[in-house]
């Protein structure tokens, strides 16, 4: 059994009586799915498929399941990172006219629209998650346009130089680079790899910044503390010139 396995149990079941009729389908991805999952650090990453979008009715009752989550399992409380978004809002591909729920770590339930940025964790549901309620994720998500989530990816990676602007801590700072090695080798290669993996190709590729990428997947996978000194000038260094090299790399093979 798998250390996450009975929190995901309970959530799926008690999800399952709480949001009867609503709840279309619950997907596992992320980590546990595309590999090196670390117990003490990694979160758990779902997708809630619902009938409807989400309204501020149904954060009350989500925000009373979490809880009531968090109590009965107080290692994973603030671990737990679900997106809820309605059938339609996915078959729209980001439409701005629907709303979808979050909560993840360091951030509170709230309601949000919809942007393209989403498609890149639906597509990756569709392709690689695991069913906890529902049908298959492939039976029941659309397929997303590859260019379209390209598209995303690269929205993302224009968007990190101001994001890293905020990240203060070496967990922040840990998580950027490592998460912008994941776009960068998906965009290489097609493939949504692990943090561990990219930040492995990456040091390799990038061997200017090998150091720095060492560092952030050392610091999350062997337990890093947020008290360790952080390398906040390299972090920023890194996210521009990576960022402007994944962008340059497009418009040169566009062109």
């Amino acid at each position: 059994m798998l250390p996450a396995d009975p929190v995901l149990s309970d959530l799926r079941d008690a999800w399952h009586r709480a949001l009867a009729g609503r709840l279309l389908g619950l997907y596992l991805h992320g980590s546990l799915v595309a590999g090196d999952f670390a117990a003490n650090r990694s979160d758990l990453d779902l997708l809630a498929v619902l009938a409807g979008d989400p309204d501020e009715k149904l954060i009350d009752v989500l925000a009373g399941l979490h809880a009531d989550l968090d109590r009965r399992h107080p290692q994973w409380a603030g671990r737990i990172e679900v997106e809820y978004v309605s059938l339609d809002a996915v078959r729209a591909v980001g439409g701005r006219d629907h709303l979808i729920a979050r909560i993840s770590p360091g951030e509170l339930l709230h309601l949000l629209p919809t942007t393209t940025h989403r498609v890149v964790t639906w597509a990756a549901v569709r392709d690689y998650g695991r069913t906890l309620l529902g049908p298959p994720a492939d039976e029941l998500l659309p397929a997303v346009e590859p260019g379209l989530v390209r598209s995303a990816l690269l929205d993302h990676v224009r968007d990190w130089p101001a994001w890293v602007t905020q990240m203060t801590t070496p967990g922040a700072q840990s998580y950027a680079v490592l998460t912008l090695c994941r776009a960068y080798q998906r965009l290489r290669n097609g493939r949504q790899l692990s943090k561990r993996q990219a930040a492995d190709q990456t040091a390799t590729a990038c061997p200017r910044w090998a150091g720095l990428v060492v560092w952030a997947r050392d610091w999350w996978y062997d337990s890093g503390q947020d008290s360790d000194p952080g390398r906040f000038d390299e972090i920023r260094a890194f996210v521009h010139e990576v960022s402007a090299a994944i962008l340059t790399r497009e418009r040169d093979t566009r062109g």
